[in-house]
């Protein structure tokens, strides 16, 4: 069996001569949603279940409050969507199999899994051209939500772990939390993933309205 079932019940095929058509990877926002809200971030080590989809969507927000496109919005809420096909695997775990298929006279198998189902994604909802001109601003967002996450919802203390390179904890200029947001509050907290869900759908729609507004003929 080289495919999976998803949300919606479609079949996508994660090899084999199927992944060739269309019809062998349809991509539905219906899936994205539901998915990304049962798919913990950090393996589930954090102090609430916090899933990829509100992860998402506080990239987005900061995106928006950057003054950021829509396009660019978009990308942002769209980033991790590939992780309904791959699943959420952490940094270090991705890097210790790129290390073992290395090792192994391969290539670095992870990356190479992850990206093409992440150029998928992006190719369905228009976002392939913004993701790689806006990379750079794209992964910032991503560790500024990553230093939030951390803050608020890990166990990780700077008196008695190590410090994290991805953030640049030992050199200055490190990524700082946003001082706009916390992610431990109790109305958080008391969000289902039911409700992340529909927020994410939501702030799709509402993306893809506006982008709507400016190229008529734009699909979504």
């Amino acid at each position: 069996m080289n495919w999976m079932v998803t949300a919606t019940g479609a079949e996508y095929h994660l090899v084999g001569a199927h992944v060739l058509t269309d019809a062998g990877r349809p991509v539905r926002i219906d899936d994205i949603a539901h998915q990304l809200a049962n798919i913990n971030r950090f393996h589930g080590a954090t102090t609430r279940p916090y899933s990829v989809a509100e992860h998402s969507l506080l990239c987005s927000e900061i995106a928006q409050r950057a003054m950021a496109k829509p396009i660019t919005q978009l990308a942002a809420l769209l980033h991790d969507a590939h992780e309904i096909y791959t699943n959420d695997l952490s940094s270090p775990a991705k890097r210790a199999v790129n290390f073992r298929s290395i090792a192994a006279g391969g290539t670095r198998a992870w990356d190479v899994f992850e990206d093409e189902h992440a150029r998928t994604v992006r190719a369905h909802f228009g976002v392939s051209s913004v993701s790689r001109t806006m990379h750079t601003a794209l992964r910032t967002i991503d560790l500024v939500a990553l230093a939030t996450e951390r803050r608020d919802l890990l166990p990780w203390r700077a008196e008695t772990h190590q410090p994290w390179a991805v953030l640049g904890d030992e050199h200055d200029g490190a990524i700082e939390p946003l001082c706009w947001m916390r992610l431990d509050t109790p109305e958080r907290e008391a969000m289902t993933w039911r409700d992340w869900r529909q927020q994410f759908r939501d702030r799709f729609d509402e993306l893809v309205f506006r982008l709507e507004l400016d190229t008529p003929r734009r699909a979504a």
